[in-house]
């Protein structure tokens, strides 16, 4: 019998990738997707898409999605506590294993692993250990259709968000910069591509910033 597993989806082309490799694996069955989003705003933080596009994504790629709140600036202590009770509705459904979309940040797998074993959980990440620049090439190869949704304004033009991500955008960056964003220099929302039923039908909204301007981001939303 395959195992079950759920996807942490960020809505981005990294989870997308994860996803893809996950539901192509006989090993697994995937039995759907999860978000954390601020309590405050609605939104992935960071990402900032908002919950009804992440609906949306999951509807085209015919898996439930479960929305996990998240108190805005939540302490470690509280993020935990939203995690335990969300792993114990998990294993409830016969569900132990966590899909992760990470590639190589070993402080950011360390910290999900430890919390995982805190919950008799485990996780995998079909990504890890790959490229980014092969990772980057594979979902447009793929044909995922993604567009950049956030950028840090340290290290790249605070007027990106908004581009698609496919090779002309990744010749733009500079050498520094992560090809699939790993270090937190850009984050993307895909709204189309193999897995999905049809595309979503999506436009820009309004430019915003976080952080203090550190982060620049633009509004996706349904046409």
């Amino acid at each position: 019998m395959p195992e079950k597993v759920i996807v942490s989806w960020s809505g981005g082309k990294d989870s997308a990738l994860a996803l893809q490799k996950m539901m192509e694996d006989e090993k697994y069955e995937v039995e759907g997707l999860f978000s954390t989003i601020s309590e405050q705003s609605l939104r992935l933080p960071v990402h900032e898409v908002g919950e009804n596009l992440l609906m949306k994504q999951a509807e085209a790629l015919g898996l439930p999605l479960e929305i996990v709140p998240v108190p805005e600036n939540a302490s470690n202590k509280v993020y935990e506590k939203v995690m335990q009770r969300m792993f114990q509705d998990f294993k409830d459904r016969n569900i132990h294993k966590v899909v992760y979309a990470d590639l190589f940040l070993e402080d950011i797998r360390a910290f999900r692993d430890a919390l995982l074993r805190k919950n008799e959980m485990t996780g995998t990440y079909p990504l890890w250990g790959i490229s980014s620049h092969q990772v980057a090439d594979e979902i447009i190869e793929k044909g995922f259709q993604a567009v950049v949704t956030t950028v840090d304004t340290k290290k790249l033009d605070k007027r990106l968000p908004g581009v698609l991500y496919n090779q002309g955008f990744l010749h733009s960056l500079s050498p520094e910069v992560d090809p699939c964003g790993e270090n937190g220099e850009f984050h993307t929302f895909v709204w189309g591509g193999p897995l999905f039923d049809e595309p979503l039908s999506i436009q820009q909204g309004t430019r915003f910033e976080t952080w203090r301007g550190r982060f620049s981001h633009v509004e996706i939303k349904e046409k």
